[in-house]
């Protein structure tokens, strides 16, 4: 259905960026695509989101043991699927190694499926933010192995959190993680990829961690309080009025 409804959709977004007074875009990933069309954003910066319980509380040392969450909708463009395969693959070259599921969708078979086969893994389907933190402070890494992504909410977290993303080159992934500096970016889709970046930060927890503690530095340019945002807000509005 995605499919079948995404031209008319994005005629339908293109025309209404046409008729309106101002465009206020939220990365670099979506600024080329009102450019595309034409248009210059009246402002670039993220929407506002309650950081608290990621960036309230000093960063803990990465677990012992050494393990990937993922955080996200259980649903097909998340590639659950593709995240499955690799860690089977994963599992085999490092036994030691975990992973933790945290989301539900449509797309739990794959799910379940894996819990089957891989002791390695685990599955919490619901968490609120603060469980989330402390879900990523029991990791080693964030694995985000999304076929399309926009800004990427849950790599800002994890970096609070000083935790490198493995993630893909989709979107506004590319905004936020730097491949070699802050976390590791593979293709869209490519299983034997994916599979050697978790394998590679995984087997190594010295590397894992000084990504992470680039990450952590590398987050401040996304962070703002709520008056900052609305100062911004209020800077687009009032550009477009005059």
């Amino acid at each position: 259905l995605r499919a079948l409804l995404r031209r008319p959709a994005d005629a339908l977004a293109a025309a209404a960026l046409r008729r309106v007074d101002a465009v206020r875009t939220i990365s670099p990933y979506t600024t080329e695509l009102v450019r595309a069309l034409g248009i210059e954003p009246a402002g670039t910066f993220p929407t506002f989101v309650d950081l608290g319980p990621f960036a309230e509380r000093e960063p803990v040392d990465p677990p012992a043991e050494p393990t990937a969450v993922f955080v996200g909708v259980l649903e097909l463009y998340k590639n659950v699927d593709g995240l499955a395969e690799a860690w089977r693959a994963v599992e085999r070259r490092l036994p030691e190694a975990r992973l933790h599921l945290v989301g539900k969708g449509s797309r739990v078979d794959v799910v379940r499926s894996l819990l089957a086969d891989c002791p390695s893994v685990r599955w919490t389907p619901e968490l609120d933010a603060a469980g989330v933190a402390a879900a990523m402070d029991e990791a080693t890494l964030l694995v985000l192995p999304s076929r399309s992504e926009g800004m990427g909410r849950v790599v800002i977290e994890a970096f609070c959190r000083e935790r490198p993303v493995v993630g893909t080159r989709v979107g506004g992934i590319p905004d936020l993680v730097e491949h070699g500096k802050n976390g590791l970016l593979v293709a869209p889709g490519s299983t034997e990829e994916l599979t050697e970046a978790l394998v590679q930060l995984l087997g190594d927890q010295g590397r894992a961690a000084a990504l992470g503690g680039e990450a952590r530095r590398s987050v401040a340019p996304w962070l703002q309080t709520p008056e900052e945002y609305a100062a911004r807000v209020k800077a687009v509005v009032e550009a477009a009025a005059r």
